[in-house]
Order: C-alpha cells, then sequence, then structure tokens
C-alpha cells in the first residue's frame, strides 16, 4: 500500500504538471491536457508491464503497485476525462466530445500495445 500510496502521489504531481505547462498556452476548446496526461501514461504502462515480466515474482509485485498502479493511476486520469467530456456536450460541442472520446480511447489502447513493442 505504500509504494501505491508514493507512486500516486509522484503521478499526480506530474500531472498537475503537464497540466500546468500546457494551459501556459492559449485556452483550447479541446481537453489537451488531459489527452497529453492520459497517452503517456498509457505508453508508459506498456513500457512497465514488459519490464515487470522480465523480474523475479517477488519484485514484480511491488513495481506494479509503485509504476503501473501508483505513478501512472495518478498520472491518468478517467474522472477528468469523463467531466470535460460532459462539459462539452453541455456547451453543446456534441462532435469535439465525440472526437475526444475516440481519439482518447484508441490512442491510449495504442500508446499501451506500443509501450509493450517498444521493448520486446
Amino acid at each position: 500500500m505504500l509504494y501505491v500510496f508514493l507512486g500516486g502521489g509522484i503521478g499526480a504531481l506530474i500531472r498537475f504538471g503537464i497540466t500546468h505547462l500546457i494551459h501556459k498556452f492559449p485556452k483550447q476548446v479541446f481537453p489537451v491536457a488531459t489527452l497529453a496526461s492520459n497517452l503517456l501514461a498509457s505508453f508508459l504502462v506498456g513500457v512497465f508491464l514488459v519490464l515487470m515480466m522480465r523480474m523475479k515474482p517477488a519484485n514484480a509485485e511491488s513495481f506494479q503497485a509503485f509504476w503501473i498502479i501508483g505513478i501512472c493511476g495518478g498520472f491518468s486520469t478517467f474522472s477528468t476525462f469523463a467531466k470535460e467530456n460532459l462539459e462539452l456536450m453541455e456547451r453543446g460541442h456534441w462532435i469535439i466530445a465525440v472526437l475526444n472520446i475516440l481519439i482518447s480511447v484508441s490512442f491510449c489502447i495504442g500508446m499501451v500495445y506500443l509501450g509493450r513493442k517498444m521493448l520486446v
């Protein structure tokens, strides 16, 4: 639990930093910061899965707790993704919301795959 706690805090700080960095640019309708965080976290999950498979089982459990559940879990965020899509829909930006959903889901799956394949 300590690994999840520490990793989650670090992941949340990384996400905060990316959001802060991206919001320095002109305001956009499309939720770029959430997409960027989720894509990078998904890529890292793929990389970490391969690294974890190469470890001894005893080490893999703590590695997964810290890196995958903690850091990547704290770094990516489905709740913000859902909130931003609802807000887009409420403001009448249905096409952008649907594009965000399709791009986010398909690209995040692709990033996990890419992350796994880079180390194989």
